[in-house]
């Protein structure tokens, strides 16, 4: 009897991967069940605690993990230009296909705004990043932080302003710029940082340690644990009701023609062919991704229709579960 050992390790990062997710909503949810039934006794040091996680996860640990990647991987192709020019495209694509089924399906403004937020705020860090590096690998990481490179810019300069011009009108006055907002975004800046840094040890005479390796090991599981384990805690069970056609519709965008639009342009841009066809598999996952926990915020502020963005998150994300099985299949047969 012959054995597939490559085919036993995928199986296994596979069951990890979801496991990881499942675990931290669930996790999430007994938080969330212990503060309802007055166990926890002080919900603020509660809320406080899980809002660090977030920021340990954005600010720390992710900047860590792209450094590495970044120190690791060759970055000697032109090609690689494409990769981030994909990622905006892919998050463009979204919100633009949400919003304009939102106006076929007739629907009032709010729930306009709420579809395009669900349509354009994607989960490539927690989901993407974790499924990138279990399937295929630490270098995939440094496509994942390409892909992503636009991301905030995309969501502070179009996501928030679009959404919100669905929403209340009211606006608070503004001394600074969008662009300024942004180059000031910590988030931004820890990234750009990383991604410079690691590249410039890249072409330096300074080789990486053989422990980083083993160090993003660990690092990317605990990234996604402190960013799911608020999600699940956050998450208001109570408002997920009806809504199944709007749902669907965003998963139609987000799992059938974001991924395979993004995934032809790649092939088209010669990107299979990269790195031994890593570069490829990641925008094909990334390209796949839910609508991430932020398409939650844009309805809390601007006053969207909330209960339809808290069911669509909610149901593409069970839907991962059905989903994730044929990205898995795709990526191993390529």
């Amino acid at each position: 009897m012959i054995v597939n050992i490559k085919g036993e390790r995928h199986d296994r990062n596979f069951v990890f991967a979801l496991a990881i997710i499942i675990v931290g909503l669930l996790f999430g949810r007994v938080l969330r069940a212990l503060l309802d039934k007055g166990q926890i006794e002080s919900p603020k040091k509660m809320h406080t605690i899980l809002k660090q996680c977030t920021m340990t996860a954005l600010l720390l640990v992710n900047p860590i993990i792209i450094l590495g990647a970044f120190w690791f991987v060759e970055m000697d192709d032109i090609r690689l230009i494409y990769i981030p020019i994909l990622g905006a495209l892919a998050i463009s694509l979204g919100g633009g296909l949400a919003l304009y089924t939102a106006k076929l399906l007739k629907l009032d403004r709010k729930k306009q705004g709420s579809m395009f937020a669900s349509g354009t705020f994607t989960n490539l860090g927690s989901f993407g990043a974790l499924f990138c590096f279990v399937f295929l690998g630490e270098a995939s990481l440094a496509f994942v932080a390409l892909f992503r490179l636009f991301e905030d810019l995309i969501y502070y300069a179009v996501g928030f302003p679009v959404a919100q011009s669905f929403g209340d009108r009211k606006q608070e006055a503004r001394s600074e710029s969008m662009w300024a907002r942004v180059i000031r975004n910590p988030f931004f800046l820890v990234t750009i940082f990383a991604i410079v840094t690691g590249a410039a040890l890249n072409v330096s005479p300074i080789e990486r340690p053989d422990l980083y390796a083993d160090l993003n090991r660990v690092l990317v599981p605990i990234f996604t644990i402190l960013l799911v384990v608020p999600t699940g805690f956050n998450l208001r069970v109570s408002k997920l009701k009806g809504f199944l056609k709007e749902s669907l519709t965003v998963a139609s965008i987000k799992y059938i023609i974001v991924p395979v639009s993004i995934t032809l342009l790649a092939l088209l841009l010669g990107l299979k062919e990269y790195y031994e066809g890593i570069a490829f598999k990641a925008i094909l996952i990334l390209a796949a991704m839910p609508p991430g926990f932020t398409s939650l915020v844009p309805p809390q502020l601007f006053n969207l229709d909330q209960d339809l963005a808290n069911s669509s998150w909610f149901i593409n994300t069970v839907l991962l579960i059905v989903v994730l099985p044929i990205i898995f299949l795709v990526v191993v047969i390529l």
